[in-house]
């Protein structure tokens, strides 16, 4: 039978290759998109008891909105380890770099403070030490690469290394050695030092109105109930957070169901990547089954194209399955040589569509920055998904044409008149194709719509020609801003330079952060963004002044002034009640002007309140901002990078340009814009397949009638017409489904930005004539071929 398989699928090789082809396509396109998904959902998962591990968070519920909040007071985590009878472990974590040294070598080390449980509760894959390996203050625990970088080796357990720490150096002595963190790790450190040894603890280890840190916790259970967890810690929620409750009664914040104004959950670690909790990089939770869904879709428009090209190729074979039945062939054995022909046609697309995918993947992973390899479809999980889903094409794209085709009759086989009655499925089939394609392109059209509307929105200052540069750890940060004015003020091509405690958008250092501080005003709490910035920050970013001043260093008091945003005053009560007024704000602070709101973090959020002050006691400044006046970007880059270094010798070459900064807040939107926009591209190649299918199997049927009005008199013109009108119409019946499906999927989507665009109706009209044209061009071809046979062929009695 395989020999016969063999020759029938060589003798239609044409369609053969189309099956085949398309099938690849699509798999390929599956493949990376299934890999994506897969390795998005698997974040974390590699911690024993995984189940088991949680972040605490609290949520309460303002008159500004529902607020979930993972930053922690200092206190917290040994006090709920001791009341909390579910709570098995504990640990605080803080991001905060640090160097390390080893004779001559000093690197920067990304850090995190925790606590001696965080190695109990996390199962890191570990080289050398335990999980006591931080149950001393003095110990430090190095990933093997940061080990290797300071030691060539990383047998070093025992061994002491330098950590400057704030600025004071420090003997630790080396107890662990962690492999290098997993990919799918939302953690991500090159050192681990005790939370005791932390910036300033002392201060804060007793303060519960400071939060500055995240907490994760182990419980006895067998895996995390939250609703348990918040009723377990009320009593401890109510003792320890009571000024926080008395507040939001006081300023008319809403309880929750159960009565509590303020409460303690527990996110489990399997959704910590799907969070926007400000740890590692998060996605959206939907992000994954948006992969998932679109490679779906792909393979059944491929599986739509593989039926449709099945039926179109059974007229052809009329008489062979006569012939066969005749010769005392069941249906049965038809079915299975024919499925047999399909799962050969299937398998071959599968090894061809791996071959694809596995050359696209370093391009995808360059552009996407994921570390995808075509090997990771072999894991147990991954393999029984992957080989049930082809299991299941094959069985639906080659069985069900397969069944159809082989209860032809027999005497119409032999005739060659059969036909197989299908125009329903294949019609629809063909619709639910262009639905699908017509969905991706007006989503393709509001995206990047939304992307050029999120690049090229006003943000409240000038972001152009502003370098950044991280200041970094072991240099005294305001000497080091003082000696860089004044070697930039040398410089014609530079126009002003300050400095602040944080960036503008993600620079190359990759860091996002915020200050918020609470204070009390007229009875009622107040919240705020803080900013500590330099004196020229306003000039230098081209922020507008709307009332007052700005600082000025001729006036010595203003270290213990400040300078608000118009929501800020709002929110104070006005820029006329305000101004020149004194609030209780990091003791007393005096409100010299109001600037316009600019947008300080990504377009998601709508501008929130601002406070901004040059106190240099309050917080040192991290990063110096350069205004600059040039047309060679890349030359002055390096130029200004060149005089850091000339400052700072050990500073790494992380400057950027503030306007690269801010794009690279939507880098999840880019990439999934790409997906969405390649996924389209393969969704209408393929559908044209299945299109160029329909049309080559209802022309086949038409031949005659095509010769009979040729011979009538019908221009080639309006046979065409006649021809393509059907496969339209099909197209619109697809565009009036897609088109409000698409819009109410996309409405949804933009929900999600305080800044958006509205969906406008040239978006659809565009999207109707993309899909006509496309659809057009691709039956216009074999209607021209049809309307331009002779006649004479087509009538001639068979």
């Amino acid at each position: 039978m395989l020999k016969t398989v063999w020759r029938s699928i060589i003798k239609t090789k044409s369609l053969s290759i189309i099956h085949i082809t398309g099938l690849a396509i699509a798999i390929a396109a599956a493949t990376v998109l299934f890999l994506t998904a897969m390795f998005e959902l698997s974040f974390d998962n590699f911690h024993e008891n995984g189940e088991r591990i949680g972040l605490i968070y609290s949520q309460s519920e303002p008159e500004t909105g529902l607020k979930n909040n993972s930053s922690m007071p200092a206190p917290l985590t040994p006090q709920l380890k001791a009341t909390i009878p579910s709570i098995e472990s504990a640990t605080r974590v803080l991001h905060g770099n640090v160097i390390l040294k080893n004779g001559e070598k000093e690197f920067v080390s990304t850090n995190r403070f925790v606590d001696p449980d965080f190695l109990s509760i996390f199962s890191f894959p570990m080289l050398s030490g335990n999980k006591t390996s931080l149950d001393q203050l003095n110990d430090i625990v190095l990933t093997d690469a940061m080990a290797k970088n300071l030691f060539g080796t990383s047998d070093v357990i025992g061994k002491q290394v330098q950590v400057n720490n704030n600025g004071v150096w420090q003997a630790m002595t080396i107890s662990a050695i962690l492999n290098d963190l997993p990919a799918n790790s939302s953690f991500e450190f090159h050192s681990l030092v005790r939370f005791e040894n932390s910036p300033d603890y002392q201060k804060f280890k007793d303060l519960w109105d400071s939060q500055n840190h995240q907490v994760f916790v182990k419980v006895k259970a067998e895996k995390i109930n939250d609703a348990a967890f918040v009723k377990e810690s009320r009593a401890f929620t109510n003792q320890n957070f009571k000024i926080n409750i008395d507040r939001l009664k006081r300023d008319g914040g809403k309880p929750n169901a159960y009565g509590d104004y303020f409460s303690l959950h527990i996110l489990p670690l399997s959704k910590l990547h799907t969070n926007d909790f400000s740890f590692g990089e998060s996605i959206s939770p939907n992000f994954p089954w948006i992969l998932l869904l679109i490679s779906g879709l792909i393979l059944f428009i491929a599986s739509s194209n593989f039926i449709n090209l099945s039926l179109a190729n059974s007229i052809s074979r009329n008489r062979e399955i006569g012939t066969r039945k005749t010769l005392g062939g069941t249906t049965w054995d038809i079915v299975k040589q024919l499925w047999l022909e399909s799962f050969i046609l299937c398998l071959l697309s599968l090894l061809l569509g791996l071959g694809i995918a596995s050359l696209i993947l370093p391009e995808f992973n360059a552009n996407m920055n994921y570390e995808l390899r075509v090997v990771d479809l072999f894991s147990i999980k991954n393999a029984i998904i992957f080989l049930s889903i082809f299991i299941l094409l094959t069985l639906i794209a080659g069985g069900l044409p397969a069944w159809k085709i082989a209860r032809t009759n027999i005497i119409e086989s032999l005739k060659g008149a059969s036909k197989i009655k299908s125009s329903n499925l294949r019609n629809s089939l063909t619709v639910l194709q262009f639905i699908i394609a017509i969905t991706l392109i007006i989503a393709t059209i509001v995206i990047s719509s939304q992307l050029n509307y999120l690049v090229k929105k006003p943000l409240g200052f000038n972001k152009s020609e502003v370098i950044s540069i991280p200041i970094g750890k072991g240099i005294d940060k305001e000497d080091a801003l003082n000696r860089m004015r004044i070697a930039l003020q040398q410089q014609p091509w530079v126009k002003s330079v300050s400095a602040s405690d944080m960036n503008i958008g993600r620079g190359r250092d990759g860091s996002l952060q915020r200050s918020m501080f609470g204070f009390e005003h007229e009875n009622k709490e107040i919240i705020t963004n803080f900013m500590r910035i330099d004196y020229d920050y306003l000039k230098t970013l081209d922020i507008k002044l709307l009332e007052g001043r700005d600082f000025d260093r001729s006036f010595s008091a203003d270290s213990n002034s400040i300078i608000i945003n118009k929501q800020m005053a709002a929110q104070l009560g006005g820029a006329d009640k305000i101004l020149g007024k004194t609030i209780e704000l990091n003791g007393k602070s005096l409100v010299i002007g109001i600037i316009d709101n600019f947008n300080f973090h990504d377009l998601k959020s709508a501008v929130e309140p601002l406070t901004i002050s040059v106190n240099p006691n309050l917080f040192p400044v991290e990063y110096i901002f350069v205004r600059v006046e040039t047309n060679q970007l890349g030359t002055t880059l390096e130029e200004v990078e060149n005089i850091w270094k000339s400052i700072n010798p050990k500073a790494n070459n992380l400057a950027s340009y503030l306007d690269e900064n801010t794009q690279n807040l939507y880098q999840s939107e880019k990439t999934f814009s790409k997906i969405v926009i390649s996924g389209t591209s393969i969704a209408i190649v393929i559908s044209c397949l299945g299109l160029f299918a329909l049309a080559l199997l209802t022309i086949n049927t038409r031949v005659k009638e095509i010769g009979i009005r040729k011979v009538l008199g019908s221009s080639v013109s309006s046979i065409i017409v006649l021809l393509s009108k059907d496969f339209v119409r099909l197209v619109l019946i697809a565009f009036f489904v897609a088109a409000p499906l698409a819009w109410w999927v996309m409405n949804n989507w933009l929900q999600t930005y305080a800044y958006r665009i509205e969906i406008q109706w040239w978006m659809f009209v565009l999207a109707a004539a993309i899909s006509i044209v496309i659809a057009w061009s691709t039956i216009a071809w074999q209607a021209f071929k049809a309307a331009n046979a002779n006649p004479v062929d087509s009538l001639r009695d068979e």
